[in-house]
């Protein structure tokens, strides 16, 4: 098998890419080993990615190996999930050709794919961090997983090609990983460390019978429901904002899965970005206050982003047997916001928790004030979970966020 480095990647890509733009001077970086890079290239931390720099032509090579970059070795992953990643940014820039790169050139053999070079990428999590707020961003992501979503799912697709899909984005061993470590293995593992003993309720509800029935209902629709090509490991990191709007990478986990699962990892991130805003220090109050509202009126134009957006694909696209039937969309609505929330809660509670705690809380300089961050986060996951079932909008969804930080925040304090 073929290895890429610095020194053959511009040899390799002048023999196998035909349109390559082989114009001097070409500068190779890899990503992960540039120390003033911007804080959202974190792709290179398993994969090994290269950026060619020419004075035409810009280009990003990626290549999957079973070894992974900055991992033990005993921690193999499937090197296929290269393939599988680079066939679905095909499918979706066909769909959504605005926030997914274009694929340039593909070599199955040896796990490389080559895309679009885009310039002055930065990761949304970070820009959020910053007390960037960006304009329309839930408007954005909710248009781009809600096309990408119907027109994969089989309320567009005829069966043959749905039935084709689910078994090319079957994913098997890179989906365990998230259908274990965040259903199960890492779930609440973390409660029990010392600086989280001033709260007896961490104890009461991470053995809560409700909550862990909960936990495992949505791992059944994680793992049976295949509605659409996801992109499963949908953050706030792997969201970028681009001089252009905005742009979705690293889909190596993507698979065929549940509609709500994408839309619930993304508002998870930004839960954790309110928990944190709740907490950590503001020139002023005022700007606190705007940071959260921000931060609220984004998950609300998110989910009606969505919601608008696949009603108007149904209603233009959808196949015949589905069209007019308008009671079993709206079912199908509801359906996915309750998910979502309970997967935002499940992703929140497993990173919040989790030996690589959320950059979020991180950058709350005091002790204090960063657990209790993270205690309200957790909190407010319980109550997601066990409250979901009762929204009907987005708006009740705002509702408890809102009465939570009213009632929680006075006590943790």
């Amino acid at each position: 098998m073929f290895i890429v480095t610095k020194e053959n990647i511009v040899d390799y890509l002048k023999e196998n890419m035909k349109d390559f733009d082989a114009t001097p001077p070409i500068k190779v970086t890899v990503m992960g080993e540039d120390p003033d890079a911007d804080e959202g290239e974190g792709d290179g931390h398993i994969n090994y990615v290269f950026k060619v720099k020419g004075p035409l032509m810009s280009y990003v090579l990626k290549q999957g190996l079973s070894d992974p970059r900055d991992l033990p070795s005993s921690a193999g992953v499937a090197a296929y999930r290269n393939e599988a990643e680079c066939d679905t940014m095909k499918i979706l820039h066909y769909i959504v050709p605005e926030y997914v790169p274009e694929i340039l050139f593909q070599d199955r053999a040896n796990h490389i794919f080559v895309m679009e070079y885009i310039e002055n990428l930065r990761a949304v999590r970070f820009q959020l961090i910053k007390e960037n707020q960006i304009p329309n961003l839930g408007l954005q992501v909710g248009d781009f997983l809600a096309r990408s979503a119907f027109y994969t799912s089989e309320f567009f697709l005829d069966r043959a090609k749905f039935r084709s899909m689910q078994s090319q984005f079957e994913n098997t061993e890179l989906r365990q990983i998230m259908e274990d470590g965040i259903f199960l293995d890492r779930f609440g593992t973390d409660l029990d460390k010392e600086e989280y003993h001033k709260w007896e309720r961490f104890r009461q509800i991470t053995d809560d019978p409700a909550c862990q029935t909960n936990r495992l209902d949505l791992r059944r629709t994680f793992m049976t429901h295949s509605d659409c090509l996801i992109h499963a490991d949908f953050h706030t990191s792997n969201v970028f904002l681009a001089d252009d709007g905005l742009k979705m990478l690293d889909f190596e986990f993507s698979f065929m899965g549940p509609f709500g699962y994408d839309m619930g990892y993304f508002t998870g991130s930004l839960i954790a970005a309110y928990c944190a805003a709740c907490f950590k220090d503001y020139p002023s109050e005022q700007e606190r206050q705007q940071c959260k509202a921000y931060l609220l009126s984004t998950i609300k134009m998110l989910f009606e982003s969505y919601e608008h957006t696949f009603i108007d694909s149904w209603n233009r696209d959808a196949k015949d047997e589905y069209k007019a039937q308008m009671g079993f969309r709206d079912i199908l609505l509801t359906e996915m916001l309750r998910d979502s929330v309970g997967y935002a809660a499940i992703t929140n509670w497993c990173r919040t928790t989790d030996i690589w705690s959320l950059p979020e809380y991180k950058v709350i300089e005091d002790d204090d004030a960063r657990r209790y961050a993270m205690a309200m986060a957790v909190l407010m996951d319980h109550e997601m979970i066990l409250q979901r079932q009762r929204f009907e909008t987005v708006d009740d969804f705002i509702d408890m966020i809102i009465h939570f930080e009213n009632t929680y925040v006075p006590l943790l304090m």
